[in-house]
């Protein structure tokens, strides 16, 4: 598939952000390097990136869909406090594997064919932890 302007700065900004944004985020910073790009546009190419496998859809719980550019197996976490969603990283790739794999064994497929693929965890983030610890 051919990789239009639109798509590669769609891409870039996906691959440039710590945030796990919206669609609508994603719009408004393309917005600021192509002010004629359509939300249209936007969409039809993160379900495309989707698709092929450069970034990954998330749900948040929030009814948001929301896109990361990282696409190496990790977990996120959800913040109660703010709602913001954050990668989580082991401490190293052994702890990740035996994750997924106690994770395999307890949910394994079902018989209606549902597959677990993705893990969120929920808690609070630094800054809300630290709100909370001062109240």
């Amino acid at each position: 598939m051919n990789y239009s302007r639109q798509r590669s700065l769609i891409l870039d900004i996906l691959k440039n952000t710590k945030v796990h944004p919206t669609a609508d985020w994603v719009y408004q910073e393309a917005r600021k390097k192509m002010p004629s790009i359509g939300i249209a546009t936007v969409y039809r190419n993160l379900n495309a990136l989707v698709e092929l496998g450069e970034c990954r859809r998330l749900t948040g719980g929030d009814g948001q869909d929301r896109f990361d550019g990282m696409t190496a197996r990790h977990y996120h976490m959800k913040c109660r406090g703010c709602g913001c969603l954050m990668d989580l990283k082991p401490k190293d790739e052994a702890h990740l594997l035996q994750l997924q794999e106690v994770l395999r064994e307890t949910f394994p497929e079902t018989e209606s064919g549902a597959q677990l693929s993705e893990v969120l965890l929920d808690g609070f983030c630094e800054v809300c932890r630290e709100k909370k610890e001062m109240n």
